[in-house]
């Protein structure tokens, strides 16, 4: 395992106690990195996102560069940080300043019971005992799920958006055809292309068809090196943005980490929002509302319609934030 020597402005990190993930295998030495921004007293908000998603979710005093989540948290904004205070980590695994496997390195399974674990144990270390509430979205939310049904005691309520209790086997093979890609391309010694292709792949099941049909209908153009289509540049922008940031290791281990969860609805003993996108591919309407129909302290399923298919939890500003204005109340 790879240690981060020099840490980027406002990340703090939580050296984690030797464990046994869920699968069995030894995770020794490892640390969680956090940030934190907001009144330190104030009642406290974990905010997850998607595996590209990390602990900067929005500019703040103390780290001012944008976030991935700007526009929902700060200060007056849905997430209200004049009076909430907002922790958010790096997932294990992934790119950012948490452990994760080198170049060449096997860090070995991390489940997403793992990262709620790791959460757990920052938890402590912060001397948090409950959280007034935990925000995630795609594989934040499954984290959450997993946080709620492992830990019920340690969170308030759970807001869970853009996830289910599993994931639907079409989402499944799509993953498993870019770990497929980037595997490949790595053996090859093309780890950039395979990253980016895989990029590539995954948008086109972020977003809906209906969307890419607005965008890019316009006519294929001709020239010296052969037809191009509109879509293609948009493509490969968020492929080459994507392949700049992470290695093959880091995206391996935390996309088989999403195809991996599973847990008990019954288990989810937090009362729970649950929010869906009805043009959501990756995790269609019909499994959250087998989740909403099997949960023991559901508070409301909301359903949102959105051209922005599963990408509407980064989108859809306006809705999600009266609804997280509500809960936040």
């Amino acid at each position: 395992m790879s240690a981060v020597v020099t840490l980027p402005p406002g990340v703090q990190v939580c050296h984690l106690a030797t464990r046994r993930t869920v699968r069995g295998e030894l995770l020794d030495g490892a640390q969680l990195a956090f940030e934190r921004q907001g009144p330190e007293h104030a009642p406290v908000v974990v905010v997850l996102g998607g595996i590209s998603a990390g602990r900067h979710v929005s500019a703040h005093a103390g780290v001012p560069g944008p976030g991935w989540w700007e526009g929902f948290v700060g200060d007056g904004l849905a997430v209200d940080t004049r009076r909430l205070s907002v922790l958010s980590i790096d997932w294990l695994g992934g790119n950012g300043c948490s452990t994760a496997p080198g170049r060449g390195e096997c860090l070995g399974f991390v489940g997403a019971e793992d990262q709620a674990d790791a959460l757990v144990e920052l938890l402590d270390r912060l001397r948090i005992e409950r959280v007034h509430t935990v925000i995630g979205s795609s594989y934040g939310g499954m984290v959450g799920l997993q946080l709620a049904a492992r830990h019920p005691q340690r969170l308030q309520q759970l807001v869970a958006i853009a996830a289910a209790h599993r994931s639907h086997p079409q989402a499944s093979a799509w993953r498993a055809v870019q770990r497929g890609i980037v595997a490949l391309g790595a053996a090859a010694g093309h780890e950039a292309q395979a990253l980016s292709l895989a990029r590539q792949l995954a948008m086109t099941t972020y977003r809906s068809p209906q969307e890419l049909a607005a965008r890019f209908s316009a006519a294929p153009t001709f020239g010296a090196h052969g037809v191009s289509f509109p879509v293609e540049g948009w493509l490969q922008a968020r492929g080459e943005a994507f392949a700049a940031a992470w290695t093959s290791e880091q995206f391996l281990c935390l996309c088989s980490s999403i195809d991996a969860h599973l847990v008990d609805p019954a288990a989810v003993a937090a009362p729970t929002t649950l929010v869906s996108f009805a043009s959501d591919q990756l995790v269609p309407v019909a499994d959250v509302r087998e989740l909403a129909r099997a949960l023991p302290r559901l508070v409301r399923h909301v359903e949102l319609a959105s051209p922005y298919g599963h990408d509407a939890f980064l989108k859809e500003r306006s809705a999600l934030s009266r609804l997280l204005r509500e809960v936040l109340a």
